[in-house]
């Protein structure tokens, strides 16, 4: 009886068994649906993120409204050039510096980013706003220089560059009939996902704008691993687009038309690919250069 019993057990536990090839087919099936659901996971929540950092954007459109309500429709802008020679522009100079407007050289003529600070300074906006759910970037903690907390109104500027995953319409130019303000048409970008510049895979001024999806995706933003970038437009919606000739009249909204200041009139062609630096400016009255970008702010 006992001899009986095992030999019944044996035959069960063998039958019970996988067989290598069973635990083969079982492998192959897990990895399949891996590949089927991962991809599925990261572009969910990639779309999930481009929503929360369109939403930003809507957002910071909101609070230039508010700005310009009470500043005769001007958009935020610190000190330009005494001089009137507007060289360019400067990126995150003086964060500790009690008054963007005093002059004292803290925060440098013609920043950018201190412009957009004024929306931070002045309560119309968290500085959680300006960070892309799709960045590593991480929100202004707000500290002073011996890093302990202090308020918005004893800052001028982004502490750093990971603090700011958006650039703004260059506020600072000489070509005739450039104004930043309320006024704009409705087609006009203001602000953006971060400009790529011209760093690793990435040149904004190397596609042209009729070029294959493959070619435009190196003068799109990083924040959504090039895919294109959360544009806000003066009319204040916002829209993703696909390529960076996303301005008024096709323009390239990562570069200026031009190195130096062009004439009103005539209009001149939109859709070259343009220069892109700090020491250029937005060269004619309807060219959307935001900056800063991300190879200059992150060195």
């Amino acid at each position: 009886m006992p001899l009986r019993i095992f030999i019944t057990h044996s035959r069960f536990a063998r039958r019970r068994a996988f067989t290598t090839v069973e635990l083969l087919v079982i492998l192959v099936i897990l990895l399949l649906l891996l590949s089927i659901f991962i991809p599925f996971i990261r572009k969910t929540r990639e779309t999930d993120h481009r929503v929360r950092c369109a939403s930003n954007l809507q957002g910071i459109g909101s609070a230039l409204t508010r700005y310009a309500e009470v500043n005769a429709g001007a958009f935020p802008r610190v000190v330009a050039d005494a001089g009137g020679n507007y060289p360019g522009y400067f990126a995150y100079t003086g964060p500790f510096a009690e008054n963007p407007f005093a002059g004292d050289g803290q925060v440098s003529a013609n920043d950018v980013t201190a412009s957009l600070w004024l929306l931070v300074r002045g309560g119309y906006a968290p500085p959680s706003l300006f960070i892309c759910a799709s960045s590593s970037d991480i929100p202004d903690p707000l500290t002073n220089a011996d890093a302990q907390s202090t308020d918005a109104q004893h800052r001028s500027n982004f502490k750093h560059a990971r603090n700011l995953s958006y650039s703004y319409a260059s506020p600072f130019s000489t070509a005739p009939g450039y104004r930043l303000n309320s006024y704009l048409p409705s087609d006009f970008v203001i602000a953006a996902d971060k400009n790529p510049g011209r760093s690793g895979t990435s040149d904004v001024t190397l596609p042209v704008f009729n070029a294959p999806p493959i070619e435009l995706a190196k003068a799109n933003s990083n924040n959504h691993r090039q895919a294109g970038q959360n544009v806000l437009y003066a009319g204040m919606y916002v829209q993703f687009q696909p390529t960076p000739y996303a301005g008024l009249g096709g323009d390239n909204i990562y570069t200026s038309l031009a190195e130096r200041p062009l004439p009103e009139n005539p209009q001149p062609e939109r859709t070259a690919p343009g220069v892109v630096g700090p020491e250029f400016a937005p060269a004619w009255k309807a060219d959307s250069y935001l900056v800063p970008t991300e190879d200059q702010d992150r060195q």
